[in-house]
C-alpha cells in the first residue's frame, strides 16, 4: 500500500541470447498492478526501461569477446507511504570477476513522478553536503576512512544517484570502486540525521 491505495507486485522475467551466440541473459524485476493506473503507468515503464538499459550495457561490455557470458538480475519493490520504489541488482559472469549492476526506480505515489535525491531537500545542496558528510561518518565506523577529497564521496548528485527509501532512512547502493578500494557499499543514513533538511512535500517518507 501506498498513499492509501493497494498495489500487487507480479515478477517479469525478460530472457535472450546474444546474436553471436556466447552470452544469454534473464532478468527479472516486478511490475504493479491496481491503486493508481498513473502511478503503475510511471512505475512499470521506468522498471522496463531499467531491465533492458542493464541487458544493453551488459551485452556492450561483453562485445568483442570469445568466451561465454551470463546477466542475470533480480528486482525487489517496496512501499512507502507516498513512494514506490524498486532495486534491481543484476551480475555479468565474464572475464575475472562478475561486474554487478545495479538500477534503483523511485516513483511518488501522489504524483506518479520519479523522485530525483535532489528532490527530497529544501535546499539540495544542503541535503548533498549532509549525505556526503554521514556516508564518510558510517563508512568510517565500519573500518573504511573516506577522505573529504575522495571525489566518490563528494556531495554532487551523480554520487548518490542510487537509493532507495525505507522505514530506517535512506538506502543507498554505491559502485565498488566509488570510494577507492575495491568494495562495493550500501548504507543507510538514519531519518533522524536528515528530518531537518527534507522538503515539507517528502516529511511523510520518513514517516511509519
Amino acid at each position: 500500500m501506498s498513499n492509501g491505495k493497494d498495489y500487487t507486485v507480479t515478477m517479469t522475467a525478460i530472457e535472450g541470447d546474444s546474436m553471436d551466440g556466447r552470452g544469454s541473459w534473464n532478468t527479472e524485476f516486478g511490475l504493479l498492478a491496481g491503486g493508481d493506473p498513473a502511478v503503475v503507468q510511471a512505475f512499470n515503464g521506468a522498471s522496463q526501461a531499467a531491465a533492458h538499459e542493464q541487458i544493453d550495457h551488459a551485452t556492450e561490455g561483453a562485445a568483442g569477446g570469445t568466451t561465454p557470458w551470463t546477466f542475470e538480475s533480480t528486482g525487489h519493490v517496496t512501499f512507502r507511504p507516498i513512494a514506490v520504489a524498486q532495486i534491481i541488482y543484476g551480475s555479468l559472469g565474464y572475464g575475472a570477476h562478475p561486474t554487478p549492476y545495479l538500477s534503483t526506480i523511485v516513483i511518488d505515489s501522489r504524483s506518479a513522478d520519479p523522485i530525483m535525491v535532489t528532490d527530497l531537500f529544501t535546499d539540495p545542496q544542503a541535503g548533498l553536503d549532509r549525505l556526503s558528510e554521514q556516508t564518510r561518518t558510517i563508512l568510517a565506523k565500519d573500518g573504511l576512512d573516506v577522505s573529504p577529497d575522495e571525489p566518490g564521496a563528494a556531495p554532487k548528485a551523480e554520487n548518490f544517484a542510487n537509493w532507495i527509501p525505507t522505514a530506517d532512512g535512506l538506502e543507498f547502493h554505491f559502485s565498488e570502486y566509488q570510494f577507492g578500494p575495491r568494495l562495493p557499499a550500501v548504507i543507510t543514513v538514519p531519518w533522524p540525521a536528515l528530518t531537518d533538511l527534507l522538503a515539507p512535500a517528502m516529511a511523510d517518507l520518513a514517516k511509519g
